[in-house]
């Protein structure tokens, strides 16, 4: 193999690892705001205390 391909390769290998972090990351962060809007949404429905 020739070096141009081996460093094609390593470059692909490492924006492939890359985008699948940036993946799970932002999964988890969608996850996490889900959980706050749910938090927020539970807070400002609540009913006003009996006088």
């Amino acid at each position: 193999m020739s070096p141009e391909l081996i460093a094609i390769i390593t470059a692909s290998a490492a924006i492939i690892g890359f985008l699948w972090n940036l993946h799970r990351d932002v999964a988890d962060l969608l996850e996490r705001m889900a959980r706050l809007e749910g938090l927020f949404e539970g807070f400002t429905r609540r009913d006003p205390p009996a006088a």
